[in-house]
C-alpha cells in the first residue's frame, strides 16, 4: 500500500505557526507522569475504548467513499492512540483496507503509548507526527520512518476523508487572557474562548467536502452564549449528522459533561434549507423519583445501551440512566441554542409560550453575586479573632449570603449567615467608587499582608482597577431593597425571599426589581420559580444538567423563565399564598410549608393553562 501522492499534499493553510505563543501541552517536566490535576488544567483525558469503538463506527456508517482510492484518518490530539486505532479497525471491519491514519501529539509519552497501539500496522498506514496541532509550521514532509524522533518541521495535510478525535478541553483562565484573544481573533471566536472551540475549526479546514467529522466535546457549546460562534460555525461548514450528548455518564474522570458530534464538510461550505437532526440524550435518574424502578433493560456499560439503541430507563452498573431520543432542528449558519427535546418537551415549552404575558427579565434584574477572586482574603468568619491592629474597621464589614444560606422559599428566622466580607466600595454621586485605604489604617494593615498575592490578579491591575478591590463589586443602593437569591448550582430550585441588607456571595445570583414594578411581582416570581413547571421549562430549555441532577441557574436561563398575566385571579392566588408561604418558612414549620407547596405548585400550571401532567386543560 502506497502513501498518498505529491498531488494530494495540500497544507492546511488556516494553521499557521505560533511558536512564540505556544499552547498549554501534554509536555512534562523530567517525563514525569501527569497528575490528575494536571491532565485537568491540560485538558488531557484519554478515551475511554468502547466509548472509542462507538465513535469509530458511527463514523464509518456515515462515510461515502465513492471514488476514493485511499482513506485517510486524521486525530489532531491522539494521546495513546485509542482513537486511530478504533478507526482503523471499523474501517478493516467494515472491508476497507486501502487507509492511512495521521495522528498528532504534543507528549513524548504518549506517542510512545500510541506506537504500542498502533503497532500491528504495516509502515505507511501511520503516521505520527510530535507537536501542538494549532502549532504546527506550514510545510509538511512525512516522516519516513514510522516510529523515527518528531520532524523539524510539520503540517497536517487538508482533504482528509474522517477527522476522529477528542481534543483538549482547556478553559479560558487556564490558557490566559492573551492567548485566548490570539485564539479568538485567529478563529473568529466571540464570549468565553476555550481551546476545542479552535480545535473544532481547525479539524473541519481538515476535512475534504464530503469528509466526516466524529469528535467528543463538552456539550456547553450547544447551549451557552460562549458556543455561539462554535455554533455558527459548525452550521455553516458542516451538515450536521447526529449529537449524542453523554451527560453525567462519568465516562471521564473530568468534570466536563461530553457530547458526540458527527458532522459532514458540505460543498461550497453552506447549505441552505433548515433541517433536522437526530439526538440521544443521557442523564442520570435518580434513585428517588419514580421513574427509576420502571427501567426497559440492563446493560454492562451505558456506551453498550446506546450503541444498542436502548430508550428510556437503563440500569448499568454503576448507576441508572433516562436515555431519550428525537430530533432537533437546525438552521445552517445560525448560532441558535440547539435544544434537544423530545416532542412532549416541544409541546410544552410552545404552550408555555403562548400563555406567557413576559419574561422575567422584563420586570426584574438578575445579576451574579460578589467575585472577589481571593474569596479567603476577603471573606471570613472569624475577623473577631484577628490581632486588633489588623481587623478591618466594622463599617468595612458586611454580611454576606452563600450557597448554604439560600433555604428554599425563606431562611428561617434565626438564621444569620456566618461569614461577612471587607467590601471596600461605596456609592456617591450616582456611581460605585473605591475606599481611601489610609482613612482605614487597620483595613490597610490587614490587605497589606496579602498586596504580593492581590496584586497579582493581573486581569484586574490591567483594567486600571486598585489591587485592593474585588474583581465584581455591587451597587450597594441595592442591598437593602426585597430581592430573591439563589445558588448557582443546585439539584432543584432553590429561590429565597431576602428583605435583609445582605451582600450576595458570588455562588449565588440574586434579583430585585426594576423601577416602578410593585413588589408583588416579587412574590409572583418566586412561587413560579420554585414550581415544578418551571423545573421541566428549565429542563427542556437550558439542557444544562450537571452530575447527579444537579442544575446550573445563572441570569442568561433564570431571566428568560415566562411569567403569566399578574392580574388573573390564579396569578392573585399565587402571589397572595407564596406571601404566605414565606412566613411559613421564616418558622421552620415544614408540615405547613408542604402543605401550601403543593397548592401553589397546582396554581402555576393552572396559571399556563395546564394540568399537573403537563397537559392542556
Amino acid at each position: 500500500m502506497s502513501k498518498k501522492s505529491g498531488s494530494d499534499k495540500k497544507i492546511l493553510t488556516v494553521i499557521q505557526s505560533m511558536n512564540n505563543e505556544r499552547l498549554p501541552s501534554m509536555t512534562k517536566v523530567n517525563n514525569a507522569i501527569p497528575s490528575k490535576t494536571d491532565r485537568k488544567r491540560m485538558g488531557a483525558h484519554y478515551t475511554p475504548p468502547a466509548l472509542a469503538r462507538l465513535l469509530a463506527e458511527k463514523i464509518i456508517d456515515y462515510i461515502e467513499p465513492s471514488g476514493i482510492d485511499i482513506i485517510r484518518v486524521l486525530d489532531p490530539a491522539c494521546g495513546d492512540g485509542n482513537l486511530l486505532h478504533a478507526a482503523m479497525e471499523a474501517l478493516r471491519q467494515k472491508g476497507y483496507e486501502n487507509c492511512q491514519a495521521f495522528g498528532v501529539e504534543s507528549d513524548s509519552q504518549a506517542i510512545d503509548k500510541a506506537k504500542r497501539t498502533l503497532s500491528e500496522y504495516e509502515e505507511g498506514h501511520i503516521e505520527l507526527i510530535g507537536g501542538d496541532f494549532l502549532d504546527l509550521a506550514t510545510t509538511f514532509q512525512p516522516q519516513q520512518d514510522l516510529w523515527s524522533s518528531f520532524a523539524d518541521s510539520n503540517v497536517i495535510p487538508c482533504n482528509f476523508d474522517i477527522v476522529i478525535a477528542n481534543p483538549p478541553y482547556v478553559r479560558t483562565q487556564v490558557l490566559g487572557a492573551k492567548r485566548s484573544q490570539m485564539l479568538a481573533d485567529r478563529f473568529d471566536l466571540s464570549g468565553r474562548v476555550d481551546l476545542y472551540h479552535a480545535f473544532i475549526q481547525a479539524m473541519i479546514f481538515a476535512l475534504r467536502e464530503g469528509g466526516v467529522l466524529g469528535i467528543i466535546t463538552s456539550n456547553r457549546f450547544m447551549s451557552t452564549l460562549a458556543g455561539k460562534s462554535v455554533r455558527a460555525f459548525l452550521t455553516n461548514k458542516l451538515e450536521i449528522l447526529e449529537i449524542i450528548d453523554l451527560g453525567d455518564t462519568k465516562l471521564f474522570e473530568a468534570a466536563v459533561l461530553p457530547s458526540l458530534l458527527f458532522g459532514r464538510r458540505h460543498d461550497q461550505g453552506r447549505l441552505y434549507n433548515r433541517y433536522s437532526i437526530p439526538f440521544t440524550k443521557i442523564y442520570s435518574q435518580l434513585p428517588s423519583t419514580p421513574e427509576s424502578n420502571n427501567f426497559i433493560s440492563v446493560r454492562d456499560t451505558i456506551v453498550e445501551a446506546v450503541a444498542a439503541g436502548d430508550e428510556g430507563i437503563v440500569k448499568v452498573f454503576g448507576g441508572t440512566f433516562n436515555i431519550t431520543r428525537g430530533r432537533f432542528p437546525v438552521t445552517p449558519g445560525s448560532s441558535e441554542v440547539w435544544a434537544l427535546l423530545t416532542s412532549q418537551q416541544k409541546e410544552l415549552l410552545t404552550r408555555l409560550i403562548e400563555k406567557s404575558e413576559r419574561r422575567i427579565e422584563e420586570v426584574a434584574c438578575v445579576k451574579v453575586g460578589v467575585k472577589t477572586t481571593a474569596d479567603d482574603v476577603f471573606i471570613r468568619n472569624d475577623w473577631a479573632s484577628l490581632p486588633f491592629d489588623k481587623r478591618p474597621e466594622e463599617e468595612l464589614l458586611k454580611p454576606v449570603l452563600s450557597h448554604e444560606d439560600t433555604y428554599r422559599w425563606a431562611m428561617p428566622r434565626q438564621h444569620t449567615p456566618d461569614a461577612r466580607i471587607l467590601y471596600p466600595h461605596f456609592y456617591e454621586g450616582g456611581s460605585r467608587r473605591i475606599i481611601a485605604l489610609e482613612q482605614y489604617p487597620r483595613s490597610h494593615s490587614y490587605l497589606e499582608d496579602y498586596r504580593a498575592r492581590l496584586e497579582g490578579r493581573r486581569y484586574l491591575v490591567d483594567a486600571g482597577r486598585r489591587w485592593y478591590e474585588v474583581w465584581v463589586p455591587q451597587d450597594p443602593n441595592s442591598w437593602g431593597a426585597p430581592k430573591i437569591v439563589f445558588p448557582d448550582i443546585s439539584p432543584e430550585p432553590r429561590f429565597c425571599f431576602v428583605e435583609e441588607e445582605y451582600i450576595v456571595n458570588g455562588d449565588c445570583y440574586w434579583m430585585t426589581l426594576r423601577q416602578g414594578v410593585k413588589e408583588e411581582i416579587l412574590f409572583l416570581i418566586l412561587g413560579i420559580a420554585n414550581s415544578s413547571l418551571m423545573t421541566r421549562f428549565h429542563d427542556a430549555s437550558f439542557s444544562n444538567k450537571l452530575y447527579s441532577g444537579r442544575r446550573r441557574y445563572i441570569t442568561q436561563y433564570v431571566s428568560k423563565y415566562p411569567l403569566p398575566n399578574a392580574h388573573t385571579e390564579i396569578a392573585r392566588s399565587i402571589i397572595s399564598l407564596t406571601r404566605e408561604l414565606v412566613n411559613v418558612a421564616k418558622s421552620a414549620n415544614a408540615d405547613e410549608v408542604k402543605r401550601l407547596e403543593i397548592i401553589i405548585d397546582t396554581l402555576v400550571y393552572k396559571a399556563f393553562g395546564l394540568n399537573p401532567d403537563g397537559e392542556p386543560l
